[in-house]
């Protein structure tokens, strides 16, 4: 049964909001990858919390074109939380070699894509005006929310060891239990036939194009920035982990903030809400660049997650806004495949800069997350051939380039 436009119940507003929840679900391992780079020291453990992101991509895109047409919204939920909960969970009842672990992390991916454009589209499909931004700003509060819970999780089963993080998927049944609920948006009339031709499909808006070219590209820079947070406060001498976990929680925080403004941040700037917020995370990235102490980064993270956190709802409702109601699932799924491309994209992004500009340059900036994270875990930071300087000493004023 279909639903009219703000006509959704508080069990339907639950279950859509619940996809954001757990949208953020491969990161719970990341508080193990220091276990798991011991555990599997002769592979490429970055591949843990990068494969995911890949299949994201293929699925989503899939699962745009199908979504409300050919299979049902609530179907394709339901599925996707299916298989990203016991795939997830496999590692650690069965334990296995890492090719296995690889294989569980692709189905993780799968799961997560085919649930991926299915909330911006059903938030744009049932809700109009104030109250899609509101939702749109829910979501991403929920998304921060999510990931904060399922990485103080990881972070908890961690603990206990690599193979008992893997536990945090079971997180998932929650969310499962709530798209049983899961509302289909009305379908968008058909067309009558013109001169007894039939009516011409709806296009793609080229603005859902040109959002997805331009998260894909933002994403490659935002992406590394959020990954190496910790280990740039290190390297700059800004603060140990402690400091730069403070900095993250401020980052998540910030964006919860962001989210639950949104609707009205979006009633106030309208169209001028999304550059506005690209320059407030051009600002952040700055001050994380240029900063040397715990303040001026701290100021940058900030920014970086209040910006964000605009940016992701004020695309979405600015795509409803111009985009046929027919291409809306397929419209939200180009830009959430490009976005997640962009993510996996920025780790060879950054070997490029390295290759080109040196390490200095790469350790000012955000080095490859996983390359770092692998030495810093298993093995003393080394110096730096170069200078001979540490590299968790603070930097100074070098040339870049």
């Amino acid at each position: 049964m279909s639903t009219s436009k703000n006509q959704v119940g508080l069990k339907e507003t639950i279950a859509i909001l619940s996809l954001y929840f757990i949208s953020m679900g491969f990161t719970v391992v990341t508080p193990a990858m220091a276990k798991l780079a011991a555990a599997f020291p002769d592979n490429n453990f970055s591949l843990i919390s990068t494969l995911p992101t890949l299949f994201v991509v293929f699925a989503t895109l899939w699962a745009g074109t199908v979504a409300g047409k050919k299979i049902k919204y609530r179907t394709l939920a339901l599925t996707g939380c299916i298989i990203f909960t016991v795939s997830g969970t496999l590692p650690a009842i069965v334990g296995g070699s890492f090719a296995f672990i690889l294989v569980t992390r692709a189905l993780v991916g799968i799961g997560l894509g085919l649930m991926a454009p299915l909330g911006n589209a059903l938030i744009i499909g049932l809700y109009e005006g104030q109250k899609q931004a509101a939702y749109l700003g829910y979501g991403t509060l929920l998304m921060n929310g999510g990931g904060i819970i399922l990485q103080m999780l990881g972070g908890a089963l961690a603990d206990v060891g690599w193979k008992t993080t893997f536990f945090g998927h079971l997180l998932g049944i929650i969310s499962i239990v709530c798209l049983i609920f899961l509302p289909e948006p009305a379908k968008a009339p058909v067309q009558p036939e013109t001169n007894g031709k039939p009516a011409a499909k709806d296009k793609i808006s080229p603005f859902v194009y040109a959002i997805a070219i331009l998260f894909l590209l933002f994403n490659v820079l935002n992406y590394p920035v959020m990954l190496n947070m910790s280990l740039m406060f290190e390297m700059k001498g800004a603060g140990g982990a402690t400091m730069a976990a403070t900095a993250l929680s401020l980052y998540t925080v910030a964006g919860c903030v962001a989210g639950f403004l949104f609707g009205t941040i979006f009633k106030m700037m309208k169209r001028f809400c999304l550059p506005i917020a690209f320059f407030l995370w051009a600002i952040g990235a700055y001050c994380i660049y240029i900063g040397k102490t715990m303040a001026v980064m701290s100021a940058g993270t900030i920014l970086i997650g209040f910006a964000f956190s605009v940016i992701m709802p004020a695309a979405f409702t600015l795509v409803g806004m111009r985009t046929p109601p027919s291409t809306v699932a397929i419209g939200t799924s180009i830009i959430m495949a490009l976005m997640n491309l962009g993510g996996f994209l920025s780790s060879f992004w950054l070997s490029l800069l390295k290759t080109i500009c040196g390490e200095i340059f790469i350790l000012r900036f955000g080095r490859n997350c996983h390359h770092r994270c692998s030495r810093s875990c298993i093995a003393d930071l080394q110096p730096i051939p170069e200078t001979g300087r540490a590299v968790n000493a603070p930097l100074q004023e070098d040339s870049i380039c």
